[in-house]
């Protein structure tokens, strides 16, 4: 035992007299830049976010407000360019307004805008299992999960379509189990 502590210790010392000074002195540089890098990313990213704010603040707020302040809704430069606001809408389902925005969905008739989506997991090398029925997978015990969803983009063009047609079922408080936001948004044509 005592023989092999002692070729452990010669090797390690070996190995560690083979590492130049120069070396751990290059590796150290080389870290230090890496977290100089790092600091100046997390800067950038810092920075980016505060100017994306300002932009949307801009865009969505002051120059729209001017605009209604001018009583224009756009306007023609000298230069061939011209400014407008234009409406946009957003809306997001959360989780506590699921059951909520999907039973209004259904009950006035655009459950189709709903996708479900079945997922089912197999362990390793039941591949031709995976490809069986859903009906025969539950009957041999397997709990597919299922989720209900609607696209992003879809909701989107979905609010979009009903607060522009003028859907008085559509209300406020209809509005609110979607979290719809609308607002104005600059563009710029050159």
């Amino acid at each position: 035992m005592e023989k092999i502590n002692e070729l452990f210790e010669e090797s390690t010392t070996r190995a560690v007299e083979q590492i130049e000074d120069s070396s751990i002195e290059d590796l150290s540089t080389l870290c230090n830049r890496l977290l100089k890098l790092e600091g100046e990313m997390g800067n950038m990213e810092e920075r980016l976010q505060r100017i994306k704010e300002k932009h949307r603040e801009l865009s969505e707020q002051i120059i729209p407000d001017k605009l209604g302040q001018l009583g224009v809704t756009n306007l023609k430069l000298n230069d061939g360019s011209q400014i407008s606001a234009e409406p946009f809408y957003s809306a997001r389902i959360s989780a506590d307004k699921l059951s909520g925005a999907h039973a209004w969905l259904r009950d006035n008739g655009h459950g189709d805008i709903i996708k479900n989506t079945v997922t089912l997991t197999f362990g390793q090398g039941e591949d031709v299992m995976a490809k069986e029925l859903v009906d025969q997978l539950i009957s041999q015990g397997h709990i597919p999960q299922e989720k209900e969803a609607v696209h992003p983009s879809t909701l989107r063009a979905f609010v979009k379509e009903q607060i522009e047609s003028g859907n008085n079922a559509f209300d406020f408080d209809v509005q609110k189990k979607f979290s719809v936001y609308q607002g104005k948004r600059t563009k710029i044509n050159r």
